[in-house]
């Protein structure tokens, strides 16, 4: 819709200026319209006399890294003169891509930058620890955390929250003990989750037994992510023919989200999850966002 507007735009007469742009580069990002999404970067100066901001590279790093061309994105990242908070956008951008992705190497030099720009320091140390373990590096994973307790760094913790009749409910991240009807909350996922391994699913497992993971950072690898938590709890409670809605305060993570798209087809109901990105409308197997978030 964007990008037809857009061309509806031009075709008008209508001058397009920078906001313009930002929308029609991040409408490329999430359609993965990658050719078509460095045409109209490089027509901004071009053709509209518009000089490309930070915030235009930003949503070209998210094109190129959410279609897996990250040394693209990476050397385009590394070009780009950069103030704090513009820096910060690119390198946390460039970071949730090569995590998504598996570059390691390239995970570490942006979690490096963020954490260098004294932005997002918390998300930044964890990606790095995270990352670091990915690649099998436990001692520098273990001396990340330990510097973050050092140093006082706290992670912002994941949350999602539903809104049923007048009562809003709120989940975290690994917590069952505070978890409403926490038992049957879990017994449900475990079930959810045996059914989805019947199809295919290889995801996170709520009896997955951790080596040389510490107990911080088992709530990012189980499959008790707070989204999670607040499905199991709202298919136990809200009935069948009805939306389930949730918010989340954090970037759902592929696991969840392909287990939302499993779990939309197994009880044959729609979910509309809103995490710090996007909508994302989850029917019969599928989400609207065609997995580009």
């Amino acid at each position: 819709m964007s990008l037809e507007l857009f061309s509806e735009m031009i075709e008008r007469g209508i001058k397009p200026n920078d906001v313009t742009f930002v929308g029609v580069l991040h409408a490329c990002s999430h359609a993965g319209l990658v050719d078509e999404g460095l045409q109209h970067l490089n027509s901004m100066f071009d053709k509209h006399g518009i000089l490309p901001s930070p915030k235009h590279y930003t949503c070209v790093v998210d094109m190129l890294g959410r279609t897996g061309q990250l040394d693209k994105a990476y050397q385009l990242a590394k070009s780009i003169q950069l103030d704090q908070n513009s820096g910060a956008l690119v390198w946390g951008t460039l970071l949730s891509a090569s995590r998504l992705h598996g570059r390691v190497d390239i995970a570490i030099e942006a979690s490096k930058k963020l954490i260098e720009s004294n932005q997002q320091v918390a998300g930044a140390y964890v990606a790095l620890s995270n990352t670091y373990v990915l690649a099998g590096e436990w001692d520098k994973a273990h001396n990340i955390r330990s510097k973050m307790k050092q140093n006082q760094v706290r992670k912002e913790p994941g949350c999602s929250w539903i809104e049923i009749k007048d009562s809003t409910y709120v989940f975290y991240a690994g917590d069952i003990s505070s978890c409403k009807q926490g038992t049957e909350v879990v017994n449900l996922l475990r079930e959810l989750e045996s059914r989805m391994k019947e199809r295919g699913y290889i995801g996170g497992s709520i009896g997955l037994v951790f080596v040389d993971v510490e107990e911080e950072a088992k709530e990012e690898i189980v499959g008790l992510h707070s989204e999670r938590l607040a499905l199991g709890f709202a298919l136990l409670n809200i009935p069948k023919g009805v939306t389930i809605r949730i918010m989340k305060n954090l970037r759902m993570c592929t696991d969840c989200h392909e287990a939302f798209k499993l779990i939309s087809k197994i009880v044959e109901r729609d979910f509309v999850v809103r995490d710090v990105n996007r909508f994302h409308h989850f029917k019969n197997g599928h989400c609207t966002c065609s997995d580009f978030w």
